[in-house]
């Protein structure tokens, strides 16, 4: 499989980019830099990792979520460490098991592909505990429907670094499975990452 992780929403300048952030901005009341300012406050934003565990969160306005997330997205692409292309299941993984090492709680992320095999995007699902993340269908397919994607990877990190799939990790990708083909959505994989290690289960032929 390749995917391409560039041209995300086909916008064409990183100004028109800023100028669809700053217009769903003001569309939700926020004329300056002072009342973004407030907000910030508001909802307690103090650092980046604050703002993108927003943006990935149900609280944030899915419009708005997919401006931002394309402009976080560009600056992901910056960092030379990061392939624009990820080629195969064992690139995907690496990708992945680096995305979250070290993570000391169960994180369940699910990246969203297009038509032409691009990943539009990458939106944290849920947080959970030392050992447990809880997931829900309706809020891994309610950004599937924003993002308009034809198909989905998802992952979630094991810290103890114990990759076999627990009984209830194969209930969630169950569960997924069966919520994709009634969606019109092709669940390609589940990948399991820990201390910088992966398990695909579509490879172990496990679902």
């Amino acid at each position: 499989m390749i995917f391409s992780q560039s041209n995300h929403y086909m916008i064409n300048t990183d100004t028109e980019l800023l100028g669809r952030v700053f217009s769903q901005l003001e569309g939700k009341g926020y004329c300056n830099l002072k009342d973004i300012e407030a907000r910030i406050n508001d909802l307690k934003i103090s650092s980046f990792t604050d703002l993108i565990n927003y943006i990935s969160g149900p609280e944030c306005n899915g419009d708005l979520a997919v401006a931002l997330e394309e402009m976080l997205d560009r600056l992901r692409l910056t960092e030379p460490k990061r392939e624009e292309i990820l080629t195969s299941s064992r690139e995907v993984g690496q990708y992945l098991s680096n995305k979250l090492v070290g993570h000391k709680q169960e994180e369940f992320w699910v990246l969203y592909i297009d038509n032409g095999n691009h990943i539009v995007a990458e939106k944290r699902i849920s947080q959970g505990t030392l050992d447990r993340s809880f997931v829900h269908p309706r809020d891994v397919f309610r950004w599937g429907v924003l993002f308009n994607c034809s198909a989905m990877i998802a992952v979630h990190n094991h810290p103890s670094g114990r990759l076999w799939p627990s009984e209830s990790d194969f209930q969630i990708t169950k569960n997924l499975q069966e919520n994709a083909k009634m969606m019109k959505i092709n669940f390609l994989d589940h990948f399991i990452v820990g201390k910088g290690k992966y398990l695909s289960m579509k490879e172990e032929e496990i679902f």
